[in-house]
C-alpha cells in the first residue's frame, strides 16, 4: 500500500535517491562498456554529466512527487489504474494516453498548430540526439568492423546486432542522426522564438529563466552540433578540436540545467498521465454538495482530497470549503456590500 501522507523527511528521500540513482547509473556504464574496455575515453566528460544530471533529476523529482497535492495525486491513480476490475481497460487507456499526450503531443495542438510543430520539432529532436549520444557515451555501443571487411558492424554491451553498408540508406541515417535531430531542434527553437518575441500574450507569461534560457541552450547544443561536421566535411578538419570542446561544454550545461529549469517537465510528463483516471473515477463516483444551495458542483474524490491536502500545508477553511464556487462569489458580494454599509461582517 502507498502511504496517505507524503513521507515526513522529504529531502532525505530525494538524496537518497538521487545517490541510488547515480551509483546506479556508473555501475551500468562501468559493466556495459565491459569494465571499461570498450569506453570511450574523449567521451568522458559527456558521462561524467549524465551521471551528475541523474543525481538532480532524480532528487528534483523525488521532492516534487512528495509534495503533499502531487502526492496525493500520485497515489491515487497507481491506486485507480490497479483496480481489478478495470486493469484491462485501464492498460489500453495507457497505450492511448502514452500515444496521444507523449509521442504525439495533441494536448498543445490544440493550442496552436505552430506550438504543436515546434513542441514536437524540439522533443524529438533532443530524444533522438540522447537516444544515440548516450549509448555511445556510455560505452554500450560500437562501430565496428564486419567479418566482410567492407560494412560497418554494430555492437550492444559488445554483442553484435547487425552490419550495414555505409553507403547505404541505413548509414546514411546512422551517421546522420544528430545532424538530423539537430535541425529538428532547431526549427523548433525558431518557432517557439518568433512566438516569444512576436505575439504579445507571450510577453505577459514569459520569463528569462523559464522560457528564453532553454531555447538559448538548446540552440547552442544544435548549432555548435552541427558546426563538428561542418568542419570535418567542408573544413577539412579546421578548428575540430575547439569546436568539439565547445559542443561538450553546451551539451553538459544543458544537462546540468534540466532538472532545475523548465525543461524538467520532459521527466514530469509520464507522472501526470496519471490524472486522466483520477478525474474519470471523479466523472462516475459522487459529487460533492453545496451545503448553502444543495447543488452538486464538483467530484466528492476531488474535494475531499483537496480539504485533506489544505490541511497539510496548514490551511483549514472550515465548512468555507463546502460551498460551490457560486455560493462562495455571493459571499463575497454580501460582505464587500455589508463593509460598504458599514455593518457587521455576514459569515
Amino acid at each position: 500500500m502507498i502511504a496517505e501522507k507524503p513521507p515526513k523527511n522529504p529531502v532525505a528521500i530525494a538524496i537518497t535517491g538521487g545517490f541510488i540513482c547515480s551509483i546506479g547509473l556508473l555501475f551500468a556504464v562501468y559493466f556495459g562498456s565491459g569494465r571499461l574496455t570498450r569506453f570511450d575515453s574523449p567521451l568522458a566528460a559527456y558521462t561524467a554529466a549524465t551521471i551528475f544530471a541523474s543525481f538532480a533529476f532524480a532528487y528534483r523529482y523525488l521532492m516534487w512527487i512528495q509534495r503533499p497535492a502531487t502526492w496525493r495525486y500520485f497515489r491515487a491513480s497507481i491506486q485507480l489504474f490497479l483496480r481489478p476490475k478495470k486493469l484491462i481497460k485501464n492498460i489500453f487507456k495507457l497505450f492511448s494516453l502514452l500515444w496521444n499526450n507523449i509521442v504525439l503531443q495533441k494536448f498543445i495542438g490544440k493550442r496552436s498548430h505552430t506550438r504543436w510543430i515546434a513542441h514536437m520539432g524540439m522533443a524529438w529532436g533532443c530524444l533522438i540526439a540522447f537516444a544515440i549520444t548516450f549509448p555511445l557515451s556510455w560505452g554500450w555501443v560500437q562501430f565496428g568492423v564486419a567479418a566482410d571487411g567492407y560494412n560497418y558492424q554494430v555492437e550492444f554491451m559488445g554483442i553484435p546486432q547487425f552490419a550495414f553498408d555505409p553507403n547505404s540508406v541505413t548509414g546514411f541515417m546512422l551517421f546522420n542522426g544528430l545532424n538530423f535531430s539537430a535541425f529538428f531542434v532547431l526549427i523548433g527553437v525558431a518557432l517557439a522564438m518568433h512566438r516569444r518575441v512576436f505575439q504579445h500574450g507571450a510577453h505577459a507569461v514569459q520569463s528569462i529563466e523559464n522560457d528564453l534560457i532553454p531555447l538559448v541552450l538548446l540552440f547552442a547544443v544544435s548549432i555548435t552540433g552541427l558546426m563538428i561536421t561542418a568542419s570535418y566535411r567542408l573544413m577539412g578538419g579546421a578548428h575540430f578540436s575547439f569546436i568539439s570542446l565547445l559542443h561538450a561544454f553546451t551539451v553538459i550545461l544543458l544537462l546540468l540545467w534540466m532538472p532545475f529549469g523548465k525543461l524538467f517537465h520532459v521527466i514530469q510528463r509520464p507522472a501526470q498521465l496519471g490524472v486522466a483516471y483520477y478525474k474519470e473515477a471523479g466523472l462516475e463516483g459522487p459529487k460533492a454538495t453545496c451545503i448553502r444551495s444543495g447543488q452538486e458542483f464538483q467530484s466528492k474524490l476531488h474535494h475531499d482530497d483537496l480539504v485533506e491536502v489544505m490541511k497539510e500545508v496548514g490551511m483549514d477553511f472550515g465548512e468555507h470549503q463546502n460551498l460551490s464556487p457560486e455560493e462562495k462569489r455571493k459571499l463575497i458580494a454580501i460582505n464587500q456590500l455589508a463593509a460598504m454599509d458599514e455593518r457587521s461582517f455576514v459569515g
